[in-house]
């Protein structure tokens, strides 16, 4: 059987390495700051990669972005994560557009996957994404209208669903299977889905998703799933830097 996948968790940047492998699933760990993705940059994990984020939550992160120092940092990161936009956030919206405006433009000179965070501004983050169009662009615990669902579907974007999405059914029969991902966005999601105590727990979004597609069982939905990975992971010429097992399992 092929690996879980964890498209968006939160992972402390000075975890063992054994840890992770012990997980038993490929996870794709965020950072929220260019503090923290220097810490991140140092690891050479097995099945863990590690993206190169600012969260648009984190005043302190924001603060502190510099497009040349993202770009350097950029060429050196298996994908970017956590960028986006939230309405919540005590960040002025206007400065939150200028920083993913920015990495959209970095990302599109140097493509890799980018995951989303878009609370409270699904639409803005749209209109960006159309206005910047990138390949890999994989929304992050969606939150958007039936409508912008379809939109988001149209700028050819991923999704990456959680247990709590599975308790909203509405929005995973949208989304075809050829654009879905799992993840649990650890710690943030076990208050909606006690199941997902660590990274990589994805037993209640494995089975919702099963049962929505019809499919015979998890091994079929992983194969789906690493299908999509790697149309995810194929986002232009250059090469994206990975793990040598990782690496392989993108291969086939």
């Amino acid at each position: 059987m092929l690996p879980p996948i964890d498209a968006h968790a939160h992972i402390d940047v000075r975890i063992q390495p054994r840890e992770l492998v012990d997980l038993g699933a490929v996870v794709l760990a965020v950072t929220r700051s260019i503090e923290e993705w220097r810490f991140a940059a140092t690891r050479a994990d097995e099945l863990t990669l590690w993206g190169i984020g600012c969260h648009p939550g984190v005043p302190e992160a924001v603060d502190a972005f510099r497009k040349a120092d993202f770009d350097e940092a950029l060429r050196s990161a298996s994908f970017v994560g956590e960028v986006g936009l939230d309405r919540r956030s005590r960040v002025p919206m206007d400065r939150q557009i200028e920083v993913l405006t920015a990495v959209l433009a970095s990302v599109q000179r140097t493509p890799r996957p980018v995951t989303i965070h878009s609370t409270g501004a699904t639409r803005v983050v749209l209109e960006l994404l159309e206005n910047q169009p990138i390949q890999g662009a994989i929304l992050h615990w969606w939150r958007g209208t039936e409508s912008e669902t379809r939109k988001a579907l149209e700028l050819r974007c991923f999704f990456s669903l959680n247990g709590h999405e599975a308790r909203s059914p509405k929005a995973i029969a949208i989304i075809p299977p050829d654009r879905i991902l799992t993840e649990t966005d650890f710690p943030h999601s076990t208050r909606y889905d006690p199941k997902a105590d660590r990274p990589a727990a994805m037993e209640t979004i494995e089975r919702a998703l099963v049962a929505q597609h019809a499919l015979s069982g998890v091994d079929d939905l992983r194969e789906l799933l690493w299908t999509n990975l790697r149309s995810v992971f194929k986002v232009g010429a250059s090469e994206i830097p990975t793990s040598r097992r990782v690496g392989s399992l993108l291969l086939g």
